[in-house]
């Protein structure tokens, strides 16, 4: 394990570039609970930062559509922006690049990023934080795992990272990355369960029942505000 000491805040990267095929049409912005997808990534986010840490969501294949819904937003937000990635075609590698090319442009300080899936809206706050938590203890990645496997995103990078995202080519995420260095990782178990993919539209029917009426986290999610510490 190479552990860093932290300095500076950690940012938070929205991918909502993707066509949807599976889904039929753009589900960044099909609505669960009330809300859009986007929007619960949005407000989960913003439930486990830390002020001032930046929220970018970058877009793709329905930029569009995805404006529509986040440009209301940014009001409501401190620190919320949106980028767009032309080359969402070419797969999530390149958005990975784009959210990171964003935030270092933007927020100076930032000094690891935290990606999130626009279609997984059951993510808790709690796992979020925990991940922050990982990388304020020391550890360059975190990632949720379970019985020792890991899962996959939502997952931190610290920017000694961020040259080995940036060569990723094609669909490929950065889940390669962690597989490789699993020694660099801090680990957070975590209900497998809550990182559900919406990737069709029976999904958001099955998944209604996992939010409160008028809230934007689901049933299991924190109550607990910007609580990385």
């Amino acid at each position: 394990m190479t552990t860093v000491s932290p300095v500076g805040t950690c940012g938070f990267a929205v991918l909502a570039a993707g066509s949807g095929s599976r889904f039929g049409g753009a589900k960044q912005v099909a609505v669960l609970g009330g809300r859009t997808m986007v929007e619960h990534a949005i407000a989960i986010a913003d439930r486990a930062r830390r002020p001032p840490s930046p929220i970018v969501v970058v877009t793709g294949a329905h930029q569009a559509e995805v404006e529509r819904t986040v440009v209301p937003l940014l009001g409501n937000y401190s620190g919320l922006s949106m980028c767009h990635n032309p080359d969402w075609s070419l797969g999530m590698s390149t958005s990975l690049r784009t959210g990171i090319d964003h935030l270092e442009r933007t927020a100076s300080d930032v000094e690891a990023v935290l990606f999130m899936l626009s279609d997984q809206p059951l993510v808790s706050p709690d796992l979020l934080c925990s991940l922050q938590q990982r990388w304020h203890q020391g550890w360059t990645m975190a990632a949720p795992v379970h019985e020792g496997k890991l899962l996959g995103a939502p997952a931190l990078f610290g920017r000694v990272w961020w040259p080995c995202i940036r060569n990723l080519q094609g669909d490929r995420g950065a889940r390669g990355i962690l597989e490789t260095h699993q020694d660099e990782v801090g680990g957070v178990e975590t209900d497998p369960g809550q990182l559900v993919d919406i990737d069709a539209r029976q999904d958001l029917r099955h998944h209604t029942g996992a939010f409160i009426p008028g809230d934007c986290a689901p049933r299991h999610g924190s109550d607990r505000t910007h609580a990385a510490e």
